[in-house]
């Protein structure tokens, strides 16, 4: 058997087997600790960032814990006047899963520049990514340089997608009530090939669910709404500040709910863990508090191609007829793998 042939075989396994019932909204196995770091941006300027990663305590600045690297980078874009350490829970959560997740000190004041805020959170990627390859760094060896993703709440998350469109090196993108920017995010989306989770709360009167949803028909890649039932803007966040709002879930109630799609998401396309499919792409259980829709694209497997490992997949699905589920590879979403579905891929094929 081929090399190539024994990769695809072995990518549809992985993708195909079964899930195994996991709470993604509780800390995973590993022990999350965080830093502040002095990104060097390109130009050698520098800026502040607070880098959550798995470590071998809990205590600040605990060195890295190698040991289940190299782990996906993802940089965290905070909201309009909201200091990273409302996200703390968050990168504490997202290192417990195996992520480093970097977050902008920048652009906090009351005139920020979105762009730079975009350009801040690509920096940081390439920052950690050199750090990793740099055997003087405390990072060396445990950063997975090809494994990039965004995130970001408010203005953060409008200028997540901002950084995908900028930098193709992004696999993907899960914004947190993602507000439109200046440039505008909603535009950028045309320009957003990577794979997208926009997470909204239906009670949000902050950024209202409608500006998010705006992005949603421009993602290039296979994209999804995400939408809370009774989630508020101030629910992505640890502790309410000033103006806040409110919603009919608590804020325990929604964090729990982000966490669980925030990191499903992040596992299928940023770890490639194939068996998280179905609760991504499939129609949410009753009781999960979301609503969501879905559009799929030939790059079945998410890796920023369409070649064999997604021909494979589709084959395994190829007769399926089940409109009342989400079904891997039926790419003009009537219900049906078949032959019109084996025609869009086949023109979306890359090799």
């Amino acid at each position: 058997m081929s090399i190539t042939r024994t990769t695809t075989l072995l990518v549809l396994l992985a993708l195909t087997a079964p899930a195994v019932a996991v709470d993604l909204s509780a800390p995973g196995a590993l022990v999350p600790s965080r830093r502040d770091v002095t990104v060097v941006r390109a130009d050698g300027s520098t800026f502040l960032a607070t880098l959550h990663y798995p470590g071998t305590s809990t205590a600040v600045g605990a060195p890295l814990d190698a040991s289940a690297g190299p782990y996906p980078i993802i940089a965290f874009g905070h909201g309009f006047l909201s200091a990273v350490t409302l996200y703390q829970s968050t990168g504490a959560h997202l290192a417990s899963w195996g992520f480093m997740t970097i977050m902008p000190q920048t652009q906090g004041g009351l005139l920020p520049s979105h762009g730079a805020f975009a350009a801040d959170l690509v920096s940081s990627l390439n920052w950690l990514a050199a750090q990793g390859a740099s055997s003087g760094s405390p990072w060396f060896g445990g950063v997975d340089a090809s494994a990039r993703g965004v995130m970001g709440h408010s203005m953060g998350g409008g200028c997540s997608l901002l950084a995908a469109q900028a930098d193709p090196g992004i696999r993907c993108a899960v914004p947190w009530a993602a507000a439109n920017t200046n440039p505008s995010s909603i535009t950028a989306a045309l320009g957003v090939e990577g794979a997208t989770r926009l997470i909204v709360g239906s009670q949000d009167t902050i950024v209202t669910p409608s500006s998010t949803a705006a992005m949603y028909p421009n993602l290039a890649g296979a994209s999804q709404l995400v939408t809370i039932t009774g989630g508020y803007h101030c629910g992505f966040i640890d502790s309410s500040i000033a103006f806040c709002d409110s919603g009919s879930i608590t804020r325990e109630q929604q964090l729990a709910i982000v966490r669980r799609e925030s990191t499903e998401f992040l596992l299928l396309y940023l770890k490639g863990q194939g068996a998280l499919w179905d609760a991504v792409w499939g129609d949410p259980p009753a009781g999960a508090g979301v609503v969501q829709q879905s559009t799929q694209t030939p790059d079945l497997d998410g890796n920023g191609r369409v070649d064999g490992a997604d021909l494979g997949l589709m084959l395994s699905a190829f007769g399926t007829n089940d409109p009342s589920q989400a079904v891997r590879g039926d790419l003009n979403d009537d219900g049906q793998v078949d032959g019109r579905d084996l025609g869009v891929l086949l023109a979306g094929w890359t090799g």
